[in-house]
């Protein structure tokens, strides 16, 4: 944890100490579902999309999962710290004197997240949550360690021989990234796309043209969560 998050000598109670601190004025929420309300883009969840990505015209394929689990775990399976998350409701203002408080004692716990002292709600109700560390289940943190870095080389090696896709986020690149980072790299990777610079990307203001396909796919994973086998996708031309 030291290695992440510095040690405090001074009463400052915010998680992070970067001198400009934001948060998306309607939360992340709101800032996802606004994104994801485009007419070009489409959602399938619970969908394996091995399945349906010959079917799905596109140039190149943005990959943000694990990247041991894209190529099948060819060297082995890269190791990750989990989380679980336990969510609490309390009938009091506030719970915690401020937002994160870390627990690195004998807690099964490791810090808990009070929202309202970030998102500044007003409400006679307060909301936290739980986290705990575990060693499986839904991967979050790369482990920093001589021998995963060497694993993730030779998974590196295979990406950048594998053209038309481009590996984003900390589980397809392994590494830890805070929000603002992984915005950033967002926007790199875009720009890189486009063939502009990050500034100039920023400012384009771009609508593809839109190509409706519609196919009768063997959706296994989104049949059995109630998903329509015929489905109807957009795609930029």
């Amino acid at each position: 944890m030291t290695a992440r998050v510095p040690t405090r000598t001074n009463r400052d109670s915010r998680y992070f100490t970067d001198t400009y601190q934001a948060m998306p004025l309607h939360g992340f929420t709101r800032m996802f579902q606004n994104m994801l309300a485009h007419p070009g883009i489409s959602i399938l969840l619970n969908t394996d999309y091995r399945e349906i990505r010959e079917l799905v015209p596109h140039r190149e394929l943005i990959y943000t999962g694990p990247i041991d689990e894209y190529f099948g775990f060819e060297f082995g399976k890269l190791p990750y710290r989990c989380l679980e998350f336990k969510h609490e409701t309390h009938n009091r203002e506030f719970l915690q004197p401020v937002a994160v408080i870390n627990y690195p004692n004998e807690n099964a716990f490791t810090r808990v997240t009070e929202f309202k002292h970030i998102t500044g709600q007003e409400h006679p109700k307060t909301s936290i949550v739980y986290e705990f560390s575990l060693a499986e289940g839904d991967p979050y943190y790369p482990i920093p360690r001589p021998e995963n870095a060497e694993l993730y080389r030779q998974y590196q090696a295979l990406a950048e021989a594998t053209p038309g896709v481009r590996f984003v986020g900390r589980l397809a690149t392994y590494r830890y990234y805070n929000m603002d980072q992984v915005a950033a790299q967002a926007l790199s990777v875009f720009a890189q796309m486009v063939g502009l610079s990050r500034a100039e990307a920023i400012e384009l203001e771009y609508e593809p043209k839109l190509t409706t396909v519609t196919f009768n796919g063997k959706l296994n994973g989104a049949r059995r969560n109630g998903v329509k086998r015929r489905s109807r996708v957009l795609t930029a031309s």
